[in-house]
């Protein structure tokens, strides 16, 4: 008998051990969910609450430290996303690799120079300066932890959600309450254009749109063959990714803003490579000559002069002068004017998000990126900022996935004539920069480290 009975209790105990394994791991399973569902909504909600700064015109475009409702919803957004981001960076091996990647480092020694120079801001801008640096450090770990919690495909999905949410509302106060969502810039001493605004500033709208162009584009169109993969499939899903990217072209289109859309056609452009052969390219690259012909005729027929006679260009701009565009929109003289205010502080700078208040009213910003982060921190946050982007021009031009050369693309084309990332509160183009430079890590981790592991 005693041989019998004791293999029998052994039996039953083991399987009394396995179904408690299992209904632990169900129990984790499930956790995991949550958490990814709570991440998810965490990003959609930043990408629609971070972008809302309510501009009817560029006497607006000043720094401010008043605690409205806003705010205080972007506060409270940012430390969750700190707290989730910090606890992931002590739990988590797949966070810590990912951020233990170059481009981790690169990005969290640029949040450590930016908090320690925040230090030294100027007087009137210190609170805030401090803030937006300890903000940025906090989205560093958060977007770390949302990669290795919902991988890339969710990260973006739930950055486009929000981002639609942010045109829907923007596009509700251009409609339906005009005097809120317009905005009006003085062209010249007694001339205004009419842009679309309400929510930010149309160059800062227009970025978020064609962003959201871009990464729609390459998710309707890209890869699902890997980790690092954004692409979807499902008819559904499809319909859904054509409103969006309508609704995102209408909204550059409202907003005027020549800067996003060129430097939206280049990232497009870079994209799109590696679908630009074959008879599919040539019909690509002939409707493109064939446009442009279109558009040259157009302009010559309307002024009655040559294609870039001083009347055809001026047509092409929004005051009619031709020296808009000489200046880059007076963008020249913003830059002396950095420059001059640099070279007083290149060690500490004056803060992050500091210009609009130092700067001349007329400027509201260094409009270039180096400049901005110089402008913030000092030469040593150049000098990484310039590793950094470095990073992003190998990835932009040599990486497999679609989403991630448009991204990096856009942000070093546009970095040429605008501040483009790094606000105090990150939205979608500064989240998509840090994933984008973050998400090749993943192949390596997920070799080191268990998938279950977050």
């Amino acid at each position: 008998m005693t041989t019998i009975t004791e293999p029998s209790s052994r039996i039953a105990g083991e399987h009394r051990e396995a179904d408690s394994t299992h209904e632990f791991s169900s129990q984790a399973s499930s956790f995991s969910g949550w958490i990814a569902w709570a991440v998810f909504v965490v990003v959609m909600l930043a990408m629609f609450i971070n972008p809302i700064e309510p501009k009817t015109s560029a006497e607006f475009d000043r720094a401010t430290s008043s605690l409205n409702v806003l705010t205080l919803a972007k506060l409270g957004l940012a430390g969750l996303a700190t707290f989730w981001g910090g606890l992931a960076f002590l739990v988590s091996p797949r966070t810590r690799g990912i951020l233990f990647s170059l481009p981790g480092l690169g990005l969290l020694c640029l949040g450590i120079v930016f908090t320690l120079t925040s230090l030294f801001a100027i007087e009137q801008n210190a609170t805030i300066s401090r803030a937006s640096a300890l903000i940025y450090l906090g989205y560093v770990l958060f977007t770390a932890m949302a990669l290795a919690t919902l991988g890339p495909r969710k990260l973006v999905a739930a950055v486009v959600c929000g981002s639609c949410l942010y045109m829907l509302v923007t596009w509700g106060l251009f409609v339906l309450v005009p005097e809120l969502g317009t905005f009006e810039e003085y062209v010249s001493a007694t001339e205004t254009v009419k842009r679309m605004g309400g929510t930010g500033h149309p160059n800062n709208i227009a970025k978020n749109a064609i962003t959201i162009v871009l990464v729609g584009v390459a998710m309707y169109l890209g890869r699902t063959d890997s980790i690092t993969s954004v692409g979807i499939r499902g008819s559904w899903k499809r319909l859904f990714l054509i409103g969006v990217i309508t609704l995102a072209v209408a909204t550059v289109i409202a907003t005027l803003s020549r800067t996003a859309m060129l430097a939206g056609f280049a990232a497009a452009g870079v994209l799109l490579i590696d679908r630009l052969y074959g008879r599919g390219g040539m019909a690509v690259g002939i409707l493109a000559v064939a446009s442009g012909a279109v558009l040259v005729l157009g302009i010559s027929l309307f002024t009655g002069e040559g294609p870039f006679s001083e009347t055809a260009v001026s047509a092409v701009t929004k005051s009619g002068d031709v020296e808009e565009i000489t200046s880059l929109t007076g963008r020249t003289t913003i830059w002396e004017e950095a420059l001059s205010f640099i070279v007083q502080r290149p060690l500490t700078g004056y803060g992050m998000d500091s210009a609009a208040s130092v700067m001349s009213r007329e400027a509201t910003g260094t409009h270039n990126l180096l400049l901005h982060v110089t402008f913030s921190a000092g030469v040593i946050a150049c000098g990484l900022m310039l590793l950094l982007l470095g990073w992003s021009l190998v990835f932009g031009t040599t990486s497999p996935q679609e989403w991630i050369r448009a991204v990096l693309v856009y942000v070093l084309v546009s970095g040429l004539v605008e501040d483009t990332i790094l606000e105090s509160f990150p939205t979608t183009l500064t989240m998509l920069w840090f994933a984008a430079l973050l998400t090749p890590a993943l192949i390596g981790v997920n070799q080191q480290v268990s998938p279950q592991d977050i």
